[in-house]
């Protein structure tokens, strides 16, 4: 927020210069971004008044203005097309420098030569309206020093003003903030009219979000345009000057914080209906775009027509203009979430739901109301016509918060006195009472007294008011940072914290975390971090797309991400795209599923998810292996042997796969990921990736649920084992669990097996394949002899040639 010094001034003595206010405005209150002196630059630019007009020949676009500017007349050439006879404006005379630090200098157009420039708001720094001359609607004479009669010369604070603090987002509130740090003395409120409340003009509240409406009508008002001294004070807080009405609402706001409208009462009905919004409902704003309610808007009606959208903007056909005679004033107040919600949805951000969205003072509507009136009165000429209505169902009261000394001293690690923190509780216009102690109380305290102990028995207790203007202090500890940033914590000896029972350690679950990002590591996988949002047509996993953003950020990130894989695709894709081809990535995170039952109507899981293409180890130039399916599962692997999780590989037909190089992930019957080789059709069309790439993700609350602690001992073998390899033909549609099965179901005395080799080609029928399998025999209790192994191996092949496969002869 900028504020002009010279306009703060009209509430408050400020006693320091401009760079001590910065410091202590820093050490005590906000952010400042930054200040300007506005105006120094400024000379030799004088009031004119234009006496003839004359086109420039063989120019359309340029006109002669003779204009008179006190002891001289001088002919100016200007662009503006709109300027008139005896208005008054401006002049930049040769020698002047303009706020953008340009110097006029005399200059020729077509033969004449021009004596100086009539000005824009813009070229007098007050604002950045450049689009036409500015006229003077004051009374002063011809040839007047202009930057001195309307007192250009300034100081502009730019305040960082967060959320918490909607207090400081009027020059009351920074007035009355510079007397609570002793920057400035004497604060005091504008002149404002008392207003009379009875029976005016109808209005009703339906809707519970609006909770306050004030109306006053006036009428037999003259719209036309404000003196300069609104102007530059609106321009330079960065509100383009529209009209007197509209320039006094914005002023009011900006000087009390709270906003207001102002209706043509001509041009809506005989009532005011403040209701939610109905889903579907269309209203055109004043920003000239129509918008589409969502139905928890709260609106202004005037029963039948919708005149505003409550809190953010008022409607482009009840706006006032040039024609407008009556008008009905609104002070209101409404809830900051809807307002927040609303605003947020539509996107729309205006200077009224910036406050509202904040928190607005709902009890300084009487005054604002009334400084609304006083100004009108003054520069429109209006008069009120009957009682103020005022429609408040729930009165805001203000928050009690009872708060002890030594609550307060303990947190800042500072002993202040009572008659310190009473100080600093009025500066801030925080009401309070002592709580009375109790007789036995009082009786205990003078024993300490007498005894002269060194610490305080009897605690001070304060029963403590807060204003509503300050909607941010909610609970004691807020009080305790009150007291410790008026005091100035810059005062407060340094010192470490007390950690007694602080000190605490890392849930299971993050350590569990932090283990499989390790095991990762010492997989040769890099860990990336993506964007939880997604673009719905390129989730191309997804059957059905359910959790879309009410409110998106963009168009391409509509969607909270399902699945890590995709943002880690992207990722790969960048890098593939920048000749990085060798790549292994992974990436730990949440990702969100449709959930009716929740609350937010999504539930969150936290998974793993890696990629891998290229070579297998691109550090090794003797290495020419390239990443296959198996080196990603052997990844997978060693990270579920980490935990003793034993996962069931079952052959995929998920769109997006090459199905003889995929596979589901189950754990006891129940799903938990996904690992294989991308389709390249979907990898080149979506992500420009050529070459195999494989991926895999699984939810790591599952491997977290089913993990298993066993210590590691070494196991002393007494027996020798003997090893004995198979080569079968299996035909295509068989997967190697069911050989597994069959192994593990037979034989009791088999220690270990694995795939030896795979071999399609000649000799093998296109719809079988040649596994060969090792398998190692050997048992705890004694040596075994050949014709037991060669039992054993008559059972395990018996039951595999029931299923089909046989032993491959040659």
């Amino acid at each position: 927020m900028k504020v002009s010094l010279n306009w703060l001034e009209d509430y408050i003595k400020v006693t320091k210069n401009i760079e001590e206010l910065v410091k202590e405005i820093k050490l005590h209150s906000v952010d400042v971004e930054g200040f300007e002196k506005a105006g120094n630059n400024l000379n030799n630019i004088t009031v004119g008044e234009i006496m003839e007009i004359t086109p420039l020949e063989n120019a359309d676009n340029l006109v002669v203005c003779k204009i008179d500017v006190g002891k001289d007349i001088k002919n100016i050439v200007t662009g503006d097309l709109t300027v008139k006879i005896r208005e008054k404006v401006p002049v930049a005379l040769p020698g002047a420098t303009l706020a953008n630090n340009i110097k006029i200098e005399e200059r020729e157009f077509k033969g004449v030569i021009s004596e100086g420039m009539m000005c824009s708001l813009k070229e007098l720094g007050i604002s950045g309206d450049a689009d036409k001359i500015y006229r003077i609607v004051d009374d002063v004479p011809n040839g007047t020093d202009f930057v001195k009669f309307f007192d250009l010369y300034d100081q502009i604070l730019e305040l960082d003003i967060l959320p918490n603090r909607p207090d400081l987002l009027s020059y009351l509130g920074v007035a009355k903030e510079l007397e609570t740090i002793d920057c400035g003395v004497g604060f005091n409120l504008p002149d404002y009219i008392k207003i009379s409340k009875g029976e005016g003009f109808p209005v009703r509240i339906e809707y519970e979000k609006c909770n306050r409406y004030m109306a006053t009508v006036v009428k037999d008002i003259k719209v036309g345009p404000s003196p300069m001294w609104l102007v530059k004070r609106l321009g330079r807080s960065g509100i383009r000057s529209i009209n007197n009405i509209v320039d006094i609402t914005n002023y009011v706001m900006l000087e009390t914080g709270h906003p207001i409208h102002a209706f043509d009462l001509d041009l809506i009905g005989d009532q005011i209906v403040v209701r939610k919004a109905k889903k579907g409902e269309k209203i055109l704003l004043l920003d000239g775009k129509e918008y589409t309610m969502e139905g928890e808007e709260t609106l202004i009606t005037d029963g039948d027509n919708i005149i505003a959208l409550g809190g953010i903007m008022g409607g482009e056909l009840s706006g006032i203009n040039e024609n407008t005679k009556d008008i009905l004033l609104e002070v209101a107040h409404f809830d900051p979430v809807n307002i927040r919600k609303s605003s947020t949805y539509h996107k729309i951000t205006s200077d009224s739901s910036y406050r509202f969205e904040r928190g607005v003072d709902p009890n300084d509507s009487e005054m604002v109301m009334g400084r609304l009136i006083k100004l009108i009165n003054e520069l429109a000429g209006g008069k009120v016509e009957g009682a103020t209505t005022d429609i408040y169902p729930k009165p805001i009261e203000n928050k009690k918060i009872s708060i002890k000394k030594s609550f307060i001293n303990d947190r800042l690690g500072k002993d202040l006195a009572e008659k310190e923190i009473e100080q600093i509780l009025k500066k801030l216009d925080f009401s309070f009472t002592i709580v009375e102690k109790s007789s036995q109380q009082k009786a205990m305290e003078d024993v300490v007294k007498m005894i002269d102990l060194p610490w305080d028995i009897i605690d001070e207790e304060w029963n403590v008011s807060i204003p509503t203007k300050r909607p941010d202090i909610t609970q004691d500890i807020d009080l305790v940072e009150e007291v410790g940033r008026v005091y100035g914590y810059s005062k407060i000896q340094p010192a470490f914290p007390n950690l007694n029972g602080l000190i605490g350690s890392k849930g299971d679950f993050v350590s569990f975390k932090e283990k499989v990002e390790d095991t990762m590591l010492a997989n040769g996988y890099h860990e990336a971090k993506t964007f939880p949002l997604n673009n719905g047509n390129r989730m191309w996993m997804e059957n059905e797309l359910e959790l879309r953003l009410i409110n998106p950020i963009s168009s391409e990130l509509e969607y909270m991400s399902s699945k890590l894989i995709y943002g880690l695709l992207d990722s790969v894709s960048f890098n593939y795209r920048n000749q990085t081809k060798d790549i292994k990535m992974f990436e730990i995170d949440k990702v969100f599923h449709a959930n009716k039952d929740s609350e937010t109507g999504a539930k969150e899981f936290t998974n793993l998810a890696f990629v891998a293409t290229g070579r297998e180890n691109n550090d090794d130039f003797t290495d020419k292996r390239e990443v296959t399916f198996y080196s990603v599962k052997g990844a997978l692997e060693n990270l579920l042997n980490e935990f003793h999780v034993k996962v069931e590989y079952v052959r995929s037909d998920q769109p997006g796969f090459l199905k003889a190089q995929s596979a589901r992930l189950f754990i006891n019957n129940e799903e938990i990921g996904f690992l294989g080789l991308l389709d390249p059709v979907i990898a080149d069309n979506y992500y420009e990736i050529k070459d195999p790439i494989y991926i895999c993700e699984i939810n790591l609350d599952k491997i977290f649920e089913g993990k298993k602690e066993i210590k590691r001992e070494f196991r002393k073998v007494d027996f020798p084992a003997i090893k004995r390899e198979y080569s079968m033909i299996v035909p295509l549609n068989i997967e190697f669990k069911e050989i597994q099965e069959i192994i593990i179901s037979v034989a009791d005395i088999v220690e270990d097996f694995k795939i030896f080799d795979v071999y399609r080609g000649k000799n093998i029928e296109e719809d079988k394949t040649s596994i060969t399998v090792s398998i190692v025999y050997r048992s705890e209790n004694k040596t075994l002899t050949e014709e037991e192994v060669n039992q054993v191996e008559r059972s395990i092949l018996e039951s595999l040639n029931n299923k089909g496969i046989k032993l491959r002869e040659s």
